[in-house]
């Protein structure tokens, strides 16, 4: 699954330089991405030029060509606007003396030639209804999108959970069965010590009955 399926049947051959830029971000090759989504650009901006390539044009002559004919309306100057942000990222990418392999310029190059592929999708007469669509993140880097789950689905989840707290609360009072707890008397030590106090708590009491009794006036 790709961000890019909606190009799919307007131009395949183009969908595949995209679907490939997403694979490549995908497998954290970054730079590569960069240089795929111009290369992407380039093939849009000669496309929507048609007749008027000339053969052996630059990327920068096709582009300065497009500008002159594509300045109608707000989706046009959209276009060329995504059109020349790819164009400078893939050189700056191409042409650089480091990799930098930087995420987020990728990322954002990927959102941008998923705006310019709308845009041309409208252009080239696909339904607007691709105007709704919306750029996943999450299909980029798992390639598909989960399906949001049934009611019966988050029921079960629901009740798997509680019978897993349910066996957990009653493992817990087994082992808390199970536990002796600790008791002086038990201990033969603290025993002894109990009785000694005991004796000598019965003596005095015997004592002090005696005085009473016999020898307090």
């Amino acid at each position: 699954m790709s961000n890019f399926d909606f190009l799919k049947d307007i131009d395949s051959d183009i969908y595949k330089i995209v679907c490939d830029a997403e694979k490549l971000y995908r497998d954290e090759y970054f730079e590569q991405a960069i240089i795929q989504t111009r290369r992407f650009a380039e093939n849009v901006c000669k496309t929507l030029l048609g007749d008027r390539v000339i053969p052996d044009s630059t990327f920068d002559e096709c582009l300065s060509t497009l500008q002159d004919l594509y300045t109608k309306n707000i989706r046009q100057r959209e276009m060329i606007n995504d059109l020349y942000f790819l164009k400078a990222q893939g050189n700056a990418s191409a042409h650089g003396k480091t990799v930098k392999q930087d995420g987020n310029i990728a990322l954002d190059c990927l959102k941008r030639a998923f705006e310019l592929g709308i845009n041309y999708a409208v252009v080239s007469g696909a339904d607007k209804s691709v105007e709704k669509l919306e750029f996943s993140e999450e299909v980029l880097i798992l390639g598909n999108k989960k399906k949001k789950n049934s009611l019966k689905e988050k029921y079960l989840a629901k009740k798997k959970t509680a019978k897993k707290n349910n066996q957990l609360y009653k493992k817990k009072k087994e082992q808390a069965k199970q536990y002796i707890y600790p008791s002086m008397i038990d201990n033969p030590k603290n025993a002894l010590k109990m009785n000694f106090i005991g004796a000598i708590v019965l003596i005095a009491a015997l004592l002090f009955y005696i005085y009473i009794t016999f020898f307090a006036k």
